[in-house]
């Protein structure tokens, strides 16, 4: 059964913890729920966003005028082994900590890079999320998406991802398939806690935040600007870029939505100015 709100806070699905309410808020259990809402908003020409565990969504402080369908029941994941080949089904909301502890649980390796990362593998996907040189196309065999009324099948060599984009712009993605190639192996828990402890030295978990603020690239590495710029600790309102990793900004003390984006804006406006560097923003602003 779908179940609706309305004028939901997004503050309790969004881990910045601040921000407007959306308007309609779905959260659909499985593919037909997901697509019946889909269709009626289509219809209705309403504006629709999909969220994951809203790792990386600031929902603004004004509001969403829109509908919000929420895939966190959505979340179920099959699994097949042959051989070295393991290949696993997700839907779109399944997150990326329960498909680490299937993995953990039955010995396979590959993925562990990945533990850690807050979000779903829909959303995952979607900006093709990656970390210490590795990225989830490196194991995605195809997509399911929905799209102008259908739903198909996509595979890898026929999607344009690239580095943080996962290709499927206008695209709902409804689920994912993966494919590792591994050997069973027992590391694979003390691989994960290898890169837990490696994230929780490096970022600041212990604040409400979003991840990386700013995309990177091959020549622009927005952390590394950001802190020799002398902007680390630069607060406006509540809002402050971590004293621990430039590329964060964190909820310091009750921010709202709109410290957020007025201190993203303004490292952009300085980084322009003293490099001429236009850094583009990784959060996705809800709006």
């Amino acid at each position: 059964m779908i179940k609706i709100k309305y004028y939901e806070p997004m503050d309790k699905h969004t881990s910045f913890k601040c921000g407007g309410y959306a308007k309609f808020f779905y959260e659909i259990d499985d593919i037909e729920e997901f697509i019946e809402i889909v269709d009626k908003c289509k219809k209705l020409k309403q504006k629709i966003f999909i969220l994951g565990n809203g790792t990386n969504t600031l929902c603004v402080d004004k509001g969403f005028d829109g509908v919000v369908i929420s895939t966190q029941n959505y979340n179920k994941i099959n699994l097949e082994k042959s051989g070295n080949i393991t290949r696993i089904q997700l839907e779109s909301g399944a997150s990326l900590f329960k498909l680490n502890k299937l993995l953990r649980d039955i010995g396979i390796e590959g993925l562990e890079w990945s533990y850690g990362i807050p979000g779903t593998i829909g959303g995952a996907v979607f900006m093709n999320a990656g970390a210490y040189g590795q990225e989830i196309y490196n194991f995605v065999e195809y997509v399911v998406v929905y799209s102008r009324g259908k739903t198909k099948k996509i595979y890898k060599e026929n999607i344009k991802y690239s580095y943080r984009n996962g290709g499927l712009k206008d695209k709902i993605i409804l689920s994912v398939g993966l494919k590792i190639n591994s050997k069973y192996s027992v590391s694979v828990k003390e691989n994960q806690l290898f890169y837990m402890q490696k994230r929780i030295a490096s970022q600041p978990l212990n604040l409400p935040n979003a991840g990386s603020v700013f995309k990177r690239s091959a020549d622009i590495i927005p952390a590394q600007i950001i802190d020799n710029l002398g902007l680390k600790g630069v607060i406006i309102g509540g809002a402050k870029i971590s004293e621990k990793h430039a590329g964060f900004i964190v909820n310091n003390n009750n921010a709202t939505a709109t410290d957020i984006v007025r201190l993203i804006e303004y490292i952009q406006k300085v980084v322009y100015e003293k490099l001429g560097i236009k850094l583009e923003r990784e959060i996705v602003l809800l709006e």
